[in-house]
């Protein structure tokens, strides 16, 4: 009898993209599991991984630090990096796109077949398992809560004074840059206004974040809590899945609430949402395009911010009201 293979999963090296490509993880990890009777399969990548796989839906995957010695290997990063690592690391065999000199490292070397620059990098992804057969039957984004995560939310959440009932999330930045990020001045009306409707806000972040989330509370009545650089990414995910919404930019966790069927309101604007829109059933994207949209900038160049500040306050403040009846 053949022994089954040893699967290894090299996930995208963003959040956003790791939740973006987990259909298509799930899908190769399904046919491996079920068709093949892989027990062992790893997932290996940074060290926020061994927090963010409990949520991915891949049955069985255990997060390693070091890349094994498995049998396959499907590397989702175009880097040459993560192919020679994979070599490197003795991987018999090494899946993946071509393209950054790395070809002759690929013992299948997949082309490009979905434009990122006008279709959506969770069909790029999903094209990897499209290309070898594989049953891709869930094309959209499914997270689950570990079992105790939503009851661990809501415990921090009332020892910082909150309902859980009644929290609403709010990530004002976003690791990729300022230029996806909406004004904190105008996110503090909406919070405002959410508060006078009877919610609670909790601002999820880095500590990076934690100046402007402070900006964002300075005005409430009633409690709230500022939690940008006070948790562990383990620890955010167990809030957002306690949490009643997501209000935030085009970030990791926007696409982390909407996987988790978190209602989630964004505003877009250097970013295209035809290309990075969270995969979730509730979902409300706001996007008022300037001319200059989507730059992909990291940082916006165009006085006053035109593609942010053409979104208003009432249209998100709206847009959250609906999403909460």
């Amino acid at each position: 009898m053949n022994k089954a293979p040893h699967l290894l999963l090299m996930p995208p090296n963003w959040i956003g993209d790791v939740v973006m490509a987990q259909p298509a993880m799930a899908a190769i990890a399904n046919h491996y599991r079920n068709q093949l009777g892989s027990e062992h399969i790893t997932v290996c990548g940074r060290s926020w991984l061994s927090d963010l796989l409990p949520y991915l839906n891949i049955p069985g995957a255990q997060y390693e630090a070091t890349i094994p010695a498995a049998d396959t290997a499907y590397v989702f990063p175009n880097s040459f990096r993560s192919a020679w690592q994979c070599k490197k690391a003795g991987v018999k065999e090494i899946i993946g796109y071509q393209g950054q000199w790395r070809k002759l490292l690929l013992d299948r070397a997949l082309p490009h077949r979905i434009s990122l620059k006008h279709e959506h990098h969770r069909l790029s992804y999903l094209d990897i398992a499209g290309q070898m057969k594989f049953t891709t039957a869930d094309t959209e984004v499914c997270l689950s809560t570990p079992d105790g995560d939503k009851e661990a939310g809501r415990t921090l959440m009332q020892q910082h004074g909150l309902n859980p009932e009644r929290v609403i999330c709010l990530a004002p930045g976003a690791q990729f840059g300022g230029a996806k990020c909406y004004p904190a001045e105008q996110y503090a009306e909406i919070a405002y206004g959410l508060v006078e409707s009877g919610w609670q806000l909790l601002i999820l972040g880095m500590k990076e974040d934690k100046q402007v989330g402070d900006l964002i509370l300075q005005d409430l009545r009633g409690p709230h809590w500022n939690a940008a650089g006070t948790t562990s990414l383990a620890q955010a995910l167990q809030l957002i899945s306690a949490c009643k919404m997501m209000l935030c930019n085009d970030s990791g966790l926007m696409h982390i609430a909407a996987g988790l069927a978190i209602p989630t309101v964004t505003p877009f604007g250097a970013t295209d949402p035809s290309r990075t829109a969270p995969s979730g059933p509730a979902v409300k994207i706001i996007y008022q395009p300037a001319e200059c949209s989507p730059c992909l900038k990291r940082e916006c160049t165009v006085a006053g911010h035109p593609c942010m500040t053409n979104i208003t306050s009432q249209m998100l403040l709206d847009a959250c009201l609906s999403m909460l009846k």
